[in-house]
């Protein structure tokens, strides 16, 4: 009996080692991937002190996390628990991507995730330094940098050398050219290399005041290589206007309709998204377009929202824009219809939605499908490189060649982060 359960188990054994070897596969393979982001939102002290626990007691598990969003959860945390928390992220030194969103942190800290050899994505929304002073710091390896609301006390200066990606609220610009000389570059919170940093974004849903617009030219000024541009203001003042020179790498601006002749007018703009504070007819001429001035090259990305649709609204679209690869609209339907019996022989991807939702309403799903099924079928020969359109946030058509097929599926949103 003993010989025989011996041998069963050594059968059992053989049998089962197969199956080891594979967990343990799985295990080197998934670990990584389940430690490369840590996210601490709505973190209560018990998770906090689980996971100071863990990176304590397995520490190669430290080099894994390339991702950490530290967010202050809805439950408070005793200062002791959250000063383990802090050694525990101390102890992280691959970290390629950071947000810190509404957390007061320590200075050794913020000194630490400074050394970061590999980080090169930082985002920053009200945080806060506990007793501490402004002091002079830099980044050496970032390349995307967000801030937001509320860390201006942080920094007397930031150095950037390889900043590719700058994105701030105009509260920053008011800080960053109101305190100090204008004639001396130490009055400068952001110090970045004018070559290095090629995409631009002010924050802002309010009017700039002169003096903000004042700063701005003046960021422009120094951040004149660039090649990508977003202003997010509803308004500028009148006479408002930037010198020719300025900006000549531009390739792609998103901003407010007014704003496209002064910002895209003789610059190689070839993606364009404009949009408007609320609904309001599109002004439109054939001699200089108000909102489609002459670039050095011509336009392949178009994306207008918030305007008001009217029935030759595509016509003229098609006749200034006829390099088109992707166009991209949302507006206010009245009584405009959606015509798409205009040549666009490069438009690869085209996008209809009325501010609601769905181009056509929903209200008789018979007339809904067959007007749907009139526009499938125009594209198809109108638009002959044609892959994509969607008329629904719910579903878009994929031609390939002479089939065209209807997909599930919602719109995927340029991201910038």
């Amino acid at each position: 009996m003993a010989v025989g359960e011996v041998e069963y188990d050594k059968a059992r054994i053989a049998s089962i080692r197969p199956l080891t070897e594979t967990c343990r596969a799985f295990y080197r393979i998934c670990q990584p991937l389940l430690f490369k982001t840590i996210v601490t939102r709505d973190l209560d002290a018990g998770g906090a002190e689980c996971l100071a626990n863990l990176f304590e007691s397995k520490p190669h598990l430290r080099n894994m996390v390339s991702k950490l969003h530290i967010t202050w959860g809805s439950f408070m945390m005793t200062s002791e628990v959250w000063n383990r928390m802090e050694k525990a992220l101390m102890e992280l030194c691959s970290i390629r991507e950071l947000w810190i969103w509404n957390v007061k942190i320590s200075r050794a800290l913020m000194d630490h995730f400074q050394q970061c050899p590999r980080l090169e994505s930082l985002v920053l929304f009200q945080v806060k330094i506990a007793d501490a002073e402004p002091t002079a710091s830099s980044f050496h390896s970032l390349k995307y940098l967000r801030c937001e609301q509320g860390w201006v006390n942080l920094f007397t200066t930031l150095s950037l050398p390889s900043l590719e990606t700058l994105r701030i609220g105009e509260e920053f610009i008011d800080e960053e050219f109101q305190s100090g000389s204008a004639e001396s570059e130490d009055h400068h919170i952001f110090q970045f290399n004018p070559a290095a940093l090629k995409e631009l974004s002010i924050d802002s849903s309010f009017v700039l005041a002169e003096s903000t617009e004042a700063g701005l030219l003046e960021l422009l000024e120094r951040a004149n290589q660039i090649t990508s541009l977003k202003l997010a203001q509803d308004e500028f003042s009148d006479d408002f206007d930037i010198p020719d020179d300025l900006i000549p790498n531009l390739e792609i601006f998103d901003g407010i309709g007014d704003m496209v002749p002064i910002f895209c007018e003789g610059r190689p703009v070839r993606d364009l998204r404009m949009s408007f504070p609320h609904p309001c007819i599109w002004v439109r001429t054939d001699d200089v377009s108000s909102l489609l001035p002459p670039g050095s090259v011509p336009l392949e990305h178009l994306s207008i929202s918030w305007c008001v649709w009217e029935d030759d609204t595509m016509e003229y679209i098609a006749r200034h824009c006829p390099q088109l690869v992707s166009l991209k609209i949302r507006a206010e339907r009245v009584d405009g219809t959606l015509s798409t019996c205009h040549p666009m022989p490069q438009l690869r991807s085209a996008t209809f939605l009325s501010m609601e939702g769905p181009w056509y309403e929903d209200d008789d799903s018979s007339r809904k499908a067959e007007s749907e099924a009139r526009i499938v079928r125009e594209c198809k020969e109108f638009w002959i490189g044609l892959e994509y359109l969607r008329l629904d946030p719910d579903y878009f058509w994929r031609y390939r060649g002479l089939e065209v097929e209807r997909f599930q599926g919602e719109e995927v949103e340029r991201n910038e982060h």
